[in-house]
């Protein structure tokens, strides 16, 4: 009966003071009882990734064991909360981090030291390293490695899911995928083969053979990488090749040498654009619409 009353009083005074001179800016927008008040919006945290993990709120610090996954927390605006990356990691200029080893041979004690929320990872970590971490409180986010664009899109949702929720994930997602289809729009291909820098042929299901099916066609069609011409039916337009290699490479290649007796024009890009997929990658896609250029020249 007394909260009764008092709902009531209080709306007799909005009321009364709506009344005064039009709308008045002491109006109440909730009503108070018993020094309770509404309940909050509700929190996009805690939020599930892909991997399981499950994150309760948005970590204020982080690391990363990948070069990768640096590039992206930076794209992303969360730069500041890095307190340590992998010493592979030298993009941005000047990171000016502590260093802790990579994924391969990461320095657990450095990290329980410094203690960050999560460490982001694309090589899965041992068990007894991931144990280690986790009784220090500190959460492992294991990043998968895209094989398509899509799966890159995923890459850029995970690492946003982990700081503000599924929802900003989603957004993420697509503009990584949108971006990238904007860079790969400006350049016409043809047909092609991806020449990783082992000297193999990167198949239909490979991240090299997405990448540049944005801008044509794959002629290596079999799973994976390959060193074999059983799934090239025939001579491309192209070769695109691993800056690592050299014109020589190619043409003492049993496999790639028929392809430039062939007529098949030779272009070099730099393969760790796709060992670190991030937005750097559109440079593939200038690299190749530079040398088209010249050729045509």
């Amino acid at each position: 009966m007394k909260k009764t009353t008092a709902i009531f009083a209080a709306l007799l005074a909005a009321v009364m003071l709506s009344g005064c001179g039009g709308e008045s800016s002491l109006a109440p927008t909730e009503i108070v009882i018993d020094g309770s008040s509404a309940e909050p919006e509700s929190s996009v945290f805690p939020v599930k990734l892909p991997d399981g993990t499950v994150i309760e709120a948005a970590p204020e610090t982080a690391a990363s064991l990948s070069p990768a996954a640096t590039e992206i927390l930076a794209e992303l605006g969360y730069y500041d909360r890095l307190c340590a990356v992998s010493r592979y990691c030298d993009y941005p200029e000047g990171l000016g981090k502590e260093q802790v080893g990579s994924s391969e041979n990461p320095d657990i004690d450095k990290l329980v030291e410094l203690s960050p929320e999560v460490v982001f990872t694309l090589s899965a970590l041992a068990e007894r390293e991931i144990y280690t971490l986790e009784t220090a409180g500190i959460t492992v986010v294991d990043l998968t490695a895209p094989t398509s664009v899509e799966e890159y899109g995923e890459l850029y949702g995970t690492v946003t899911a982990a700081f503000e929720g599924q929802e900003a994930a989603e957004a993420a997602a697509e503009q990584a995928v949108s971006r990238l289809r904007s860079a790969a729009s400006a350049v016409e291909l043809g047909t092609f083969v991806y020449v990783t820098p082992k000297l193999t042929a990167a198949g239909a299901d490979t991240f090299e053979g997405a990448v540049l099916s944005l801008c044509g066609k794959n002629l290596c069609t079999g799973e994976g990488y390959t060193s074999t011409d059983e799934d090239i039916s025939e001579i491309p337009q192209y070769i695109i090749a691993a800056d690592s290699l050299t014109e020589n490479d190619i043409i003492g290649s049993e496999l790639f040498s028929g392809m430039i007796s062939g007529g098949a024009r030779l272009v070099f890009v730099q393969a760790e654009r796709f060992e670190r997929p991030s937005a750097r990658i559109s440079e593939v896609f200038s690299a190749i619409s530079e040398q088209l250029a010249e050729t045509a020249e």
